[in-house]
């Protein structure tokens, strides 16, 4: 990785090649789009984290060109690759930005949740029911499939519980996109010019009390409240889910790293927490989030690094 890294930042020409060669493979082959999406991104990311916005620029609008060169023929038409940039590397290079600007990954985390809500508004300001939308889109879709009667009442059913949170989880995928993109430009970067300094600004990522009180007034709404408004309130906490499941990741990342002399045995956990995630995503998402949410009051980590302080240096 340090290798394609260090290739990127040669040049220019080199940056643009290697995003539209991730792209067109995200296109070609969909299976691999949650690789192939985080790595173009991350390119933007390192571009944009290290030169600046109008090197970011420039390398978009030539990775789109490259992209095109295989869309228009495979699809008839350049919109595969207009949304490959509109909703991965543009959003990756705004959140690049403002972390190069402010060097606190946890404000980019709130911006990434904002830009995340404008999508959730903005769905719920043209569809005037999208439960309903999107339970008739995926039917459709399921209706055009290959499953048998038993296949779709059973799919039926599975989508009349996710109909309602259909909004907050596509923009949480948005989002958790290009957070991973951002993530992977960063830990290029920390690897050409700072090794182990994405490590340790992971480790003490929180996004803080100030954070939380906005938090608590969406879940109340959500639980108490119901309407468009409650609708709203729940899409947003399934964006808010996934950014403190992020902040509990950390914090075990963190913890891992403060005991892995003292309790190595310890340290052994944060394996069986990704092979948890692996095996049972959801629920280990929400345990996750909730030890972010708690981690914004208590501050987990200071116990832990008490006697080992864990400072992320600037990169």
């Amino acid at each position: 990785m340090q290798r394609l890294a260090a290739l990127i930042m040669r040049g220019r020409v080199y940056a643009m090649l290697i995003a539209a060669v991730f792209g067109v493979i995200s296109l070609l082959l969909p299976p691999l789009q949650p690789i192939t999406t985080t790595l173009s991104g991350g390119v933007v990311a390192l571009v944009a984290l290290r030169l600046g916005a109008r090197e970011a620029l420039y390398v978009i609008l030539g990775a789109l060109a490259g992209v095109m060169v295989v869309a228009v023929p495979l699809f008839g038409d350049p919109a595969a690759a207009v949304v490959l940039a509109t909703i991965v590397w543009l959003p990756v290079a705004v959140l690049a930005l403002v972390l190069r600007q402010t060097v606190s990954m946890a404000l980019a985390l709130q911006v990434a949740v904002l830009l995340a809500g404008a999508v959730v508004m903005g769905i719920h300001g043209l569809i005037p029911d999208p439960a309903v939308w999107w339970r008739d889109m995926l039917t459709n879709m399921i209706q055009q499939s290959q499953l048998d009667k038993t296949g779709l009442e059973q799919m039926g059913q599975i989508l009349q519980r996710v109909a309602p949170y259909m909004t907050g989880i596509v923009a949480s995928a948005l989002m958790l996109s290009a957070l991973l993109g951002l993530v992977a430009g960063r830990w290029w970067q920390s690897l050409l010019y700072n090794p182990g300094g994405f490590g340790a600004e992971f480790r003490a990522l929180q996004l803080g009390s100030r954070a939380a009180y906005p938090s608590v007034v969406i879940l109340a709404t959500s639980l108490f409240l119901g309407g468009n408004l409650g609708a709203i309130a729940t899409d947003l906490l399934v964006v808010l889910v996934i950014i403190y499941a992020l902040q509990g990741l950390a914090v075990a990342h963190a913890i891992a790293f403060a005991v892995e002399r003292s309790m190595r045995w310890l340290a052994w956990g944060l394996v069986l927490v990704y092979v948890l995630l692996a095996i049972l995503p959801p629920f280990v998402v929400v345990a996750l989030a909730g030890i972010g949410f708690a981690d914004s009051w208590m501050n987990f980590r200071a116990y832990f690094n008490a006697k080992k302080p864990d400072v992320p240096p600037v990169i």
